[in-house]
């Protein structure tokens, strides 16, 4: 028999975490309900349901749209109660609804992990040395003289009773920190919150209970879950008490639609949209595009079933030196590369695609609804609303038609798309409505290349792959392996010619610089901004960003190839890239991976299983400490910097970061099926040293073909931000890819802060609502082979071609409003604007200097290319 179990989700990034929890530890089927949903008769509603778990989430229990129904959870009758477990929000919303009081604390605890005692009575019985982690700004109270001095059982008994003010409820657990160690750390020793926390709280006569702490994080102990199961135990106690065990009600539910008259919906977890049919899909790849008889690529050849490859020995070959040798980096240009930085499963390729005026691109501006495919200087339009009003679904029947398959396994890129998704394209995936004129209407948000020919370097192996996907292209791959193969003989010498032709442009590009840095009382006035709002209970985590603005005269050359090779050499990442689409021009020398997913190998005869990957970094720690008035400038060591980064304010950042792609993970590959595979371990770089996690997704299905559009059922629809309908979790999905999960779990967490959605609106504010651009978002590739690859736009550079018009000078002497003889303003001479970003995670335990020191850290692995460092 299995168990129904609703959880109220209340927005909160950890909420699939808790979902995964209760259906993998319970074995319950779990239902969620939106706290914002519309029920008519509640009570009636919940009549199949053995129990109810309300879940956390921003906010304050005192505000009706932080809550929602929450709030009618604790009203049921005697005839429709059941058994209710509150978590953090929820526990608040408890405490808040029968006599408690719900106060700041003056330190919110966010990401911090703690000893909770409990006095081993109902749902704590038998269970010892429970270490949880907490997330809030806010605390309940039932009216208890809480005492200063360390906790003695002889004089505190009275705290495991309930209070003369708050009679209903009796306290469970407490955080006591004047007495564990843990707690005084997590502080810094400030004790300025109350020595004892309430954690665990049970109503006397109903069979409502709560907690504070998160039991579903990646730090919480075993004990911690535990809790859990004894609830549930005693939540079919209570039933067979009654002898009402309403699970014998129950059938397996589909989605429900709220609203009286509205259809039937899907479940919340469905892939992205695919329609089951599309008059003008055909055997041809492109056939997507033939919407037209003007369309330009009508009449293409379709692409062979294989990938057409040639193979060469790297030898003495460099990235550089077959990009100058085939020309690649002019004009329209998609470079990922590793060849300067390769580490440990990371790094070992380098993908050179092979862009032309024919090579189709696909491109899409927040808020317009339609994608533009462009070919051969011809565009075409596509409404979205055939792809379910998402650009990802776009992009997933693309991939869908164009497959290609190749005996070269362990070569990452067979050919496909490869561009980027700015920061403010990723907003739209969590409902975020981005004003089209901050990002300038002429340029895309999303622009992705079709590569169809492409070189990849293995760098492991040292072979180079010449490959293409086009038909009956021989020829080019003939032609391109022996112009590399005769390049092996005289690239040293033109390498070095190359090189110094290189150096002499960037050096005279770099003498005439003017670098506007971020204002210092401007960004720590944010940082205490962002305080604030954690302090309020609005957010846990949010990561704070700016911009330095570089203006140069344009190089004399029609590319910046040149500057991109002295950035990286200045700054080796296993995540570089140099892209040059449409109007923007991205170098990049990131260190993270945002996320990739496998190619899907068979599993058994009718599922094929891929594995998704995500490596946030946060935390962060330069290698050259600069020195003070007495000490000597001096090298960070690796045991130095790993002190650093055990801090709790760094642990407590990164595990916010993982405890929520945990949650987007889990929200698309089904419960169960998540791992962290590394937490928190240091990674060196160039300039710093990094505290990484590991965070994997196991991805299954279907080999048929025919499931896709048999199980497929559309793509969730919301009105204003709000879902009208119950929202099922299915444990495995038949019909999702790499490409679901990318769209589920932008923009990247360790670019927002947690919760996401709040806090990237919050951010919004606080940042002027001056777009992030492509900085904080993600660049990378997806292959026809069903596998793909992006990292986080930072320790990157930027610059859009529309940057230097004239109402972008006048700053730095250029455009000053001198006049000419007629009166008119002289014409002045177009300038490139660079952009660079950088940031850093904003907690309680931030303090402004501190803040600022990292951004400028992070700021300096860059700027230092057009500060001096850069200067050959």
């Amino acid at each position: 028999m299995t168990h129904h179990v609703v959880f109220i989700d209340a927005y909160d990034s950890f909420s699939n975490n808790i979902i995964s929890l209760l259906e993998t530890k319970l074995g319950v089927d779990v239902t969620v309900l939106k706290i914002d949903s519309v029920v008519p008769d509640l009570g009636t509603f919940l009549k199949p349901f053995t129990a109810v778990v309300v879940g956390p989430g921003p906010g304050n229990p005192k505000n009706p749209q932080d809550v929602g129904l929450i709030r009618d959870i604790w009203a049921l009758s005697d005839d429709h109660i059941l058994p209710v477990f509150g978590i953090c929000l929820g526990f608040q919303s408890l405490v808040l609804s029968f006599g408690g009081r719900v106060e700041p604390l003056p330190e919110p605890r966010h990401g911090i992990e703690t000893y909770v005692r409990s006095d081993h009575k109902s749902i704590f019985s038998d269970i010892d040395h429970i270490v949880a982690v907490q997330y809030h700004s806010l605390h309940g109270s039932l009216g208890h003289d809480i005492p200063e001095s360390p906790w003695n059982d002889d004089d505190t008994n009275y705290l495991w009773n309930a209070s003369d003010s708050c009679p209903d409820l009796q306290p469970l657990a407490w955080d006591c920190q004047n007495i564990d160690t843990v707690a005084k750390v997590s502080v810094g020793g400030k004790e300025k919150n109350p020595s004892c926390i309430l954690m665990a709280v049970k109503h006397t006569t109903k069979p409502f209970y709560g907690v504070q702490f998160h039991p579903e994080s990646i730090c919480s102990n075993i004990n911690a879950q535990k809790v859990v199961l004894a609830w549930w135990n005693a939540a079919k106690e209570w039933h067979r008490d009654r002898e009402d065990l309403r699970s014998t009600l129950c059938v397996r539910l589909k989605s429900i639609t709220l609203e009286e008259g509205a259809p039937l919906g899907p479940f919340s977890a469905v892939p992205l949209s695919i329609p089951a049919t599309i008059d003008t899909i055909s055997t041809c790849p492109y056939s997507i595009f033939n919407e037209s008889t003007n369309n330009p690529i009508r009449g293409t050849t379709p692409s062979s079933a294989s990938v057409a490859t040639k193979t060469l020995a790297l030898g003495n070959l460099t990235v550089a030196a077959i990009c100058d040798r085939l020309a690649l980096s002019v004009g329209e240009t998609a470079i990922l590369e590793s060849e300067m930085r390769q580490m440990r499963d990371l790094g070992t390729h380098s993908i050179l695609g092979v862009v032309t005026a024919n090579t189709p691109k696909i491109e899409y501006s927040v808020g317009s609804h339609v994608v533009r495919v462009i070919c051969a200087g011809k565009e075409i339009i596509h409404n979205l609303d055939r792809y379910g009003g998402s650009i990802f679904s776009f992009l997933k029947v693309f991939l869908e038609k164009t497959k290609a398959y190749s005996p070269h396994t362990t070569v990452s890129f067979w050919g496909g798309l490869m561009g980027y998704i700015t920061y403010e394209a990723c907003l739209e995936t969590i409902d975020i409505d981005i004003n089209k004129q901050e990002t300038c209407n002429d340029r895309p948000d999303l622009s992705f290349a079709f590569i169809e020919r492409s070189i990849v370097i293995d760098h492991e192996t040292q072979q180079v792959y010449i490959q293409s996907i086009k038909a009956d292209d021989m020829e080019w791959l003939k032609q391109t392996h022996e112009t590399l193969a005769d390049y092996h003989d005289t690239q040293s010498v033109d390498g070095l010619r190359l090189y110094d032709h290189h150096n002499k442009t960037v050096n005279s590009y770099l003498s005439n610089v003017n670098i506007q840095y971020p204002v210092e009382s401007s960004y720590k006035a944010k940082i205490q901004a962002c305080q604030k709002i954690i302090h309020s209970g609005d957010s846990y985590e949010m990561c704070l960003t700016n911009q330095a603005i570089i203006e140069a005269s344009p190089l004399k050359s029609s590319t910046s190839w040149p500057l991109y090779l002295r950035l990286r050499a200045l700054n080796p990442a296993p995540f570089s890239a140099y892209i040059h689409l449409g109007p923007l021009t991205l170098l990049s020398t990131s260190p993270e991976r945002f996320m990739s997913w496998t190619r899907p190998t068979s599993l058994n005869d009718h599922e094929a299983i891929s594995t998704c990957q995500f490596r946030p970094i946060k935390g962060t720690v330069r290698k050259q400490w600069p020195g003070t008035a007495t000490e000597e400038p001096r090298t960070v060591t690796v045991a130095e910097a790993t002190a650093m980064l055990s801090t709790t304010k760094e642990r407590a950042e990164n595990l916010m970061i993982v405890d929520l792609i945990r949650h987007d993970l889990h929200g698309v590959v089904g419960s169960g099926n998540v791992t962290v595979k590394e937490l928190m371990v240091i990674e060196e770089y160039a300039s710093v040293f990094q505290l990484v996690s590991v965070i994997e997704g196991t991805l299954i299905t279907p080999l048929s073909p025919s499931a896709l559009a048999a199980n497929n059922e559309g793509f969730p629809t919301t009105t204003n931000n709000r879902v009208h309908r119950i929202e099922k979790v299915r444990a495995v999905p038949t019909t999702k890819s790499g490409i679901d999960v990318l769209a589920a779990s932008l923009p990247p967490g360790s670019m927002t802060g947690a919760p996401k959605r709040r806090s990237c609106r919050l951010l919004r504010s606080i940042e002027e609502e001056k777009p992030r651009s492509i900085y904080s978002g993600v660049v990378g590739y997806m292959c026809v082979g069903g596998g793909g690859d992006f990292s986080v736009v930072i320790r990157s550079i930027f610059k859009w071609d529309d940057d230097d018009d004239k109402k972008n000078r006048g700053r730095n002497g250029v455009g000053t409003g001198e006049k000419n003889g007629s009166g008119g303003e002289k014409e002045t001479t177009p300038r490139d604007k660079w952009h660079i970003g950088a940031g850093g995670a904003v907690t309680v335990l931030s303090t402004a200097e501190g803040e600022w020191e990292e951004m400028k850290t992070k700021l300096g692995s860059t700027i230092g290319l057009f500060a001096g460092e850069g200067k050959a």
